[in-house]
């Protein structure tokens, strides 16, 4: 797989943009994680052409995973794309994509030139869709969010879309190829996310490939920067992405 991150902050980050990434699999298909409020400039300013984006997958429903869906379709409706558009996510996935395309954009969806195709995900489970299996795990989050396993038949990864691992996420970490987790604070200061110190502890105790850590609070990126540095070098295959950065494993 390929992994192109197109962005890495949080919500408010308006240096880092908000955390996504553009898959390519073994097979060749694209898969972009997550859709905040600026992650459609930033795809668009690496891929051109309309159909070349397969599937989406949205972990849950807060803006800045999943407000940017509008001005995605309004663009790959201009570029002309007529293929269906796979999308992947919970329970409500289809009323929720539609109700923001109406909400932004009134009555387009009458004028899309293609169409959808959801599927549902429920925790604890797995489906195989486009010939990869994905795997969820509900993760403890202040909005039902759904940790992801990828897998194509050679690798596997693991995207946590937001929210600290309890046991089942665990389970899907174990193993992983490759692992991005977000890391909103230092220490495990909420409740409902992961933070630099938890992420790590999960890199050393699991058996991984690489471990990825995203989401930083843009205050704690900016005054800690150097202090997050040394911390992530005392796990080796952890590394701290930024945008634009591609990784292949």
């Amino acid at each position: 797989m390929e992994i192109f991150f197109l962005g890495v902050g949080e919500a408010c980050d308006t240096a880092h943009g908000n955390s996504s990434s553009l898959i390519t699999t073994g097979n060749g298909l694209r898969i972009l994680l997550d859709c905040g409020f600026s992650v459609p400039h930033q795809y668009f300013r690496i891929v051109e052409q309309p159909e070349q984006l397969d599937i989406i997958w949205i972990s849950h429903f807060h803006g800045d995973h999943f407000l940017g869906l509008p001005l995605l379709f309004l663009r790959l409706w201009q570029l002309g794309r007529t293929r269906p558009l796979t999308i992947i996510g919970q329970k409500g996935i289809e009323s929720k994509v539609k109700t923001v395309l109406d909400l932004a954009y009134p009555t387009f969806e009458r004028k899309l030139s293609f169409s959808f195709d959801f599927h549902v995900l429920h925790a604890q489970s797995s489906i195989s869709v486009a010939g990869l299996q994905w795997s969820a795990a509900l993760t403890q989050h202040s909005q039902y969010n759904l940790g992801l396993l990828l897998e194509d038949g050679s690798s596997r990864l693991y995207y946590s879309g937001d929210g600290r691992a309890g046991r089942h996420a665990r389970e899907l970490i174990q193993g992983a190829d490759f692992v991005i987790h977000e890391s909103f604070s230092m220490v495990d200061t909420f409740p409902y996310h992961g933070s630099v110190t938890s992420t790590l502890q999960l890199a050393e105790e699991l058996d991984v490939g690489r471990m990825a850590l995203v989401h930083l609070d843009h205050e704690l990126r900016r005054n800690e920067l150097p202090a997050i540095e040394a911390m992530i070098q005392t796990v080796p295959h952890a590394f701290l992405p930024v945008a634009g950065n591609r990784i292949t494993f």
